[in-house]
């Protein structure tokens, strides 16, 4: 199994989400995590995926989620939320 760590930066008391998918917009969620910022989390991915997608989202934002991949099993990764409720991105650790 690999780790997809997370960093979470948005301002103090967002609360953020990650979920991890075989398909690109969510349709077979295998993984989803959440936390308040400004807690680290993580997702674990099983080796029977062999590619997957991320979606990002932080509650209450008008933002739409984020979505990211695929990406190949083949290790683990670390992404940041950064930003505010309303402006908020995700990059690479």
């Amino acid at each position: 199994d690999h780790t997809v760590w997370i960093q979470n930066k948005v301002s103090a008391g967002a609360y953020t989400r990650v979920q991890a998918s075989v398909v690109n917009g969510g349709d077979g969620t295998f993984a989803d995590e959440s936390e308040r910022a400004h807690k680290g989390y993580s997702l674990n991915i099983p080796d029977r995926v062999k590619q997957y997608w991320l979606g990002f989202g932080v509650e209450g934002s008008f933002e739409h989620d984020k979505w990211r991949g695929p990406f190949t099993n083949d290790g683990d990764r670390c992404f940041h939320f950064h930003g505010v409720l309303e402006n908020w991105e995700v990059f690479d650790c």
